[in-house]
């Protein structure tokens, strides 16, 4: 027996890791600042620049005579082209800076298919002449003066691009859509052998594909459409998937056709050297200043590896020192988002976990558990280059419909509603992140449902349901423009966006979670020795809690927002109304009450998070401090993994990030240390783990 118990402690000792005391070199170098990426900082108009504002009525039918079916033009039905243009957005530019942004996000701006079934493409995500703009919102010269524009007022431009696919122009025989699995329809080359397109996507090594030989599907294409796309690789019938409509699982979700859409076969260094060539060329040509990325979710990965850093390249070339690149990746889990930032060469995505989670919140007061666990997950973003703050945070969009319909059909009573919908924007603007406004939210729009039903008129509109479609906080529109209304939500925002503007810790400093119960949620935004406190009441009662903060004995200035404060050593005592929110400043500046001393947990190999190996560590107290992993190859130079700048909440209160599993071979004998520096400049230095990756 005693055999047995020595055999099992001996094995459970090499199961350990080994710990060895701190190395006699000085690690302090090693401490670096979180990455907050280039679109941290930004605040964010999108707007659909069909719906927005028509400066140039002689454009509305892009040049064509014939009924809508022909020129896409009909302002009495949703699902046509409105007559919104670039003459028209540049005109209304002022407003959108005094309303505080500093960014425009516009949809896709180029030469569409101008009808498809029984809808056109005003929304810009049919495209088929990517080289220039469409005729129904301008000319080259209308997008090169609004760029030019909006420059001039402080404003970047950011464009809505798609690379996932274009019109729908290939059919099939015999008008087939359902989409053929690979297992039964292998992709083949000229000769008629199948390949592994696992292992030739993006190489040198792809093989010639013919359209007779190589595809699921035969693609077929009217004469008259032989050419009609541009650039001209795009009209190459082996340069598509062919494999018919997605069914949004598997491999379709790569390869399928998005409801028709043409899937373009990214994998192909054809199509990866076009695309490059063609969205580098509007970086030159217009100036632009970053990218949204459409369907990004539906594109391979090999492609993103080589197209992001090309686009970097040349923006930095045109004199760019940032360009922002965020993916829509229409998924609100964490780990899904966070693998397109560490491991696809996106600097940022769509928080979609944003949305669903503060939306629940401000919609019905619920939800703060599963809030917090989100936010915890922010680690998932950390690197040297990325973090959560440059995620690009909404709370609703074209596709879903707006944060006014979710609020609205909730709460049926007004001036519910109206607070309900401050409170979201409070949130939006003052989390961490870059809030994302939807146009016309601000006016109070709200909608019946997503799509075609959340594109409203900011001009006057032609519809009856538009006109007389409920608003928070104004009457319905009528026959009148929205430019001509002041809503109280517009006050709102402006007010929200000039406070962010000006203090640095609201607009990207560190975030800490700090209460988050009984319908109330509260948190820090601190930088520079300063702290900002921010509580949201979620609940259809007053209420009052007591926070606590980092910055003890200070008195606390409410900046924006309605309640009542009694600041008590190391917490602060808040009053709200219901649904009521406040944005508090300490007086004092924050000073760390001693020097950190960290100790650092055995990594933990997380099968569930793409095999991330988590690293973790501790700091006693409730200081501001930044803690950054290091790992390395005994006698090798040190690598920084990551920057933590906050505890996760509840139930731990830990700094984190999470090692990539293509770091380091498996199998190898690493060491990994955690340096922390607090908000003096103090730094602390844990023990050095050696670990053998697993």
């Amino acid at each position: 027996m005693r055999k047995f118990l020595l055999a099992v402690i001996s094995f459970i000792l090499v199961l350990q890791p080994n710990f060895s005391s701190i190395a006699a070199e000085n690690l302090s170098y090693l401490a670096k600042p979180v990455a907050r990426g280039p679109l941290a900082g930004e605040s964010i108009y999108f707007v659909m620049t069909d719906r927005f504002s028509n400066g140039d009525d002689s454009n509305d039918r892009a040049g064509l005579t014939g009924s809508s079916s022909q020129t896409g033009f009909d302002p009495t039905d949703k699902a046509y082209y409105h007559g919104g243009d670039f003459k028209g957005l540049t005109n209304h530019l002022p407003y959108i800076k005094e309303l505080g942004f500093t960014s425009i996000w516009i949809t896709p701006p180029v030469k569409n298919q101008y009808v498809q079934g029984a809808s056109a493409a005003y929304h810009g995500y049919w495209g088929i002449d990517f080289t220039t703009i469409d005729p129904h919102l301008g000319t080259e010269e209308d997008f090169k003066n609004f760029v030019s524009q909006a420059h001039s007022l402080g404003m970047k431009v950011i464009v809505d691009i798609v690379v996932n696919h274009t019109a729908d122009v290939i059919k099939y025989p015999n008008e087939s859509t359902g989409y053929r699995y690979l297992i039964n329809y292998p992709y083949k080359t000229c000769q008629g052998k199948p390949f592994d397109l696992n292992k030739v996507a993006g190489s040198k090594d792809f093989p010639k594909l013919c359209i007779d030989k190589s595809f699921a599907y035969i693609p077929q294409v009217d004469p008259a459409n032989k050419n009609i796309k541009k650039p001209a690789f795009l009209n190459d019938l082996t340069n598509y998937h062919n494999r018919g409509d997605s069914t949004w699982s598997g491999t379709s979700v790569f390869d399928g056709d998005f409801v028709g859409l043409d899937d373009l076969f990214t994998e192909k260094p054809e199509v990866v050297n076009g695309w490059s060539e063609l969205w580098a060329s509007w970086i030159t040509r217009f100036d632009i200043d970053g990218f949204r990325v459409d369907t990004a979710k539906h594109v391979n990965p090999e492609f993103w590896k080589v197209f992001i850093p090309k686009m970097l390249a040349t923006a930095k070339s045109a004199g760019k020192k940032e360009f922002p690149i965020f993916g829509e990746v229409a998924d609100s889990d964490p780990l899904t988002l966070a693998s397109f930032v560490k491991d696809q060469k996106f600097e940022s995505v769509l928080d979609f976990g944003f949305q669903s989670h503060v939306s629940r919140f401000v919609v019905s007061g619920s939800g703060l558990d599963a809030l917090v666990k989100y936010f915890n997950a922010d680690d998932l973003y950390t690197s040297t280059t990325t973090s959560a703050y440059s995620l690009a945070t909404f709370l609703g969009n074209h596709d879903m419909g707006r944060i006014g319909q979710f609020i609205a059909d909730r709460s049926e009573d007004p001036t519910e509603a109206l607070s309900r919908a401050q409170l979201a924007n409070a949130l939006l603007f003052t989390l961490r992140g870059s809030p994302i406004l939807y146009y016309g939210d601000e006016k109070g729009f709200t909608g019946t449902g997503g799509d075609q039903l959340a594109r409203q008129d900011f001009f006057p509109t032609l519809l009856p349901e538009w006109q007389n479609e409920r608003r928070i906080g104004s009457e319905p529109i009528g026959k009148s423009s929205s430019f001509e209304t002041i809503n109280p939500l517009e006050k709102t925002i402006s007010a929200l966006n000039e406070l962010v503007r000006s203090e640095t810790a609201l607009n990207s400093g560190t975030q800490q979670i700090r209460y988050a119960r009984e319908g109330v949620f509260a948190y820090s935004r601190y930088a520079a020795g300063q702290e900002f406190l921010v509580v949201a009441n979620g609940a259809n009662d007053i209420t009052s809690v007591k926070v606590p903060v980092s910055t003890v004995d200070s008195n606390w200035k409410i900046l924006l927002g309605q309640g009542t404060v009694n600041s008590a050593g190391t917490a602060v005592e808040v009053s709200l109304p219901e649904l009521g929110w406040v944005v508090l400043k300490a007086e004092k500046k924050h000073i760390p009450k001693s020097t950190p001393k960290i100790t650092i947990d055995p990594p933990v190999n997380d099968y569930s998070t793409h095999f991330w190996t988590l690293l973790n560590a501790n700091i006693a107290g409730d200081d501001f401090n930044e803690v950054t992993f290091s790992a390395r190859i005994p006698g090798k130079k040190w690598i920084t993994i990551g920057t933590a700048d906050r505890r996760t909440f509840e139930p731990a209160r830990n700094y984190r990030v999470y090692m990539g599993d293509k770091l380091f071979k498996v199998g190898s004998k690493i060491e990994i240390v955690a340096v922390a520096k607090n908000a003096a400049g103090k730094t602390a230095i844990s023990r050095i783990i050696q670990w053998k990756v697993g």
